[in-house]
């Protein structure tokens, strides 16, 4: 992260750590960051973000979170990327609120477009920031697609539900 900031000035990095009551050593927890590019860039976004979490595989069983923009031509715009232990409220309210104090700033009447995992959920309801008239949450389409397919077996029925979720 420091090689991060060190080639890309004006990068924010947040750290959580946690130290062990029995070992002076401290146990990572979370990290944020975004690039300085993507943090202006934003201003020349539409004013939707759409909020995920992935696991990583590997080693370590972390989580990646990422928040991206619809540039101006409808291409994605990486905006924040967080590794942490698990996805729960905690994570989440803290992805969301460096989210806030780092890219969105104060532009409001921004539509946070979300899953709906519990952690996510959770953590909206408990920031004002991110509740109406100052920002709009609503759920994926992909995600309501792929929860309509397992009950709708129905291809031409799925069709259409999709036709009219992405009409503009």
């Amino acid at each position: 992260m420091a090689a991060l900031q060190h080639f890309n000035p004006g990068t924010i990095v947040e750290w959580r750590l946690e130290q062990s009551p029995d070992r002076p050593e401290y146990i990572f927890n979370y990290v944020f960051w975004s690039f300085k590019l993507a943090i202006d860039g934003f201003v020349h976004c539409r004013p939707i973000i759409s909020i995920d979490g992935t696991h990583v595989y590997g080693k370590y069983d972390i989580k990646l979170l990422i928040a991206v923009a619809v540039y101006v031509n409808g291409l994605i715009f990486p905006l924040a990327f967080t590794i942490c232990a698990n996805e729960s409220e905690e994570t989440w309210t803290l992805f969301l609120n460096h989210l806030k104090q780092h890219v969105v700033k104060q532009r409001s009447g921004i539509c946070l477009i979300s899953g709906r995992h519990c952690g996510i959920l959770s953590s909206i309801r408990h920031l004002p920031e991110w509740m109406e008239p100052y920002a709009y949450h609503r759920y994926c389409v992909r995600h309501l697609k792929a929860n309509f397919q397992k009950k709708y077996h129905d291809k031409a029925l799925n069709d259409l539900m999709w036709m009219a979720a992405t009409e503009h």
